[in-house]
């Protein structure tokens, strides 16, 4: 589609573009779906462990296949044609369509969680997996479903990124999002809702890390500092709020 990007019409060619995003990442994250439901697999290393396989696997295209003639050896594809590029909601700026997209999905997921079966599921899965399987509940398939959502938003994501922004492919196209993204569900406290009022706030963080950098003189890790800053108190205070602490048969908090 990208090669006949010129000739097609623009509407067409980014629904396509979704379309591939969100399946591609769906049949991914199907296989840590797969593996978590049938054999247990931990899905926190099947997806750490399948990004290694995702990322040489890009690695061959981008220096084979994929890459770029022109662009001097450099794991580099051609710049997509301006029908496969996002448009921008402002203009001069890097806010794009996709900023759309992630809004209607964070609606979509919370309506998904809190008023369907399959969410009300889903979270009996997560509190009390044993109450769920007591209560009738299939484990393996909604196991199965949550993750192929979440890679094809996954997948979505990554899309709007190289569409809206980067224009091109290239190896390095996120600086962390994914992990960035755990401490967004964490702070938003599971909520699809508050998470984009969180990520409006670490999005701030990172889009203002170059001028800390420059302004105050500090390195540019210090916002990852912040982050993890937040999280740590963030769980600490979960802690004591769901434990207490005893000394000697006392109650110190």
């Amino acid at each position: 589609a990208l090669n006949s990007a010129e000739t097609m019409s623009r509407p067409i060619l980014l629904m396509m573009m979704c379309i591939a995003g969100m399946v591609g990442g769906a049949l991914w994250a199907l296989i840590p779906a797969a593996l978590k439901a049938y054999w247990k697999v931990n899905e926190v290393i099947a997806t750490l462990l399948l990004n290694y396989i995702a990322l040489y696997s890009l690695k061959f295209l981008m220096y084979g296949p994929w890459r770029n003639p022109r662009s001097f050896g450099f794991p580099l594809t051609k710049i997509f044609d301006l029908n496969a590029q996002l448009p921008k909601l402002i203009s001069h700026t890097r806010i794009h369509l996709g900023l759309i997209f992630g809004i209607i999905a964070a609606i979509i997921i919370w309506i998904i969680i809190k008023k369907t079966k399959f969410g009300y599921e889903i979270r009996v899965i997560g509190e009390n997996e044993i109450a769920a399987r007591y209560a009738g509940i299939n484990i393996a398939k909604n196991i199965i479903l949550a993750m192929i959502i979440s890679g094809g938003l996954a997948g979505l994501a990554g899309m709007a990124q190289i569409s809206g922004i980067i224009h091109m492919l290239q190896i390095e196209i996120n600086p962390d999002y994914g992990y960035t993204a755990i401490i967004v569900a964490w702070l938003s406290g599971l909520n699809a809702l508050t998470a984009m009022i969180v990520s409006f706030f670490l999005g701030g963080l990172f889009a203002g890390a170059s001028q800390i950098q420059i302004t105050m003189k500090v390195p540019i890790g210090i916002v990852g500092l912040i982050e993890s800053s937040i999280l740590f108190f963030l769980l600490g205070g979960a802690i004591l709020t769901n434990y207490k602490l005893y000394y000697k048969g006392r109650k110190i908090i």
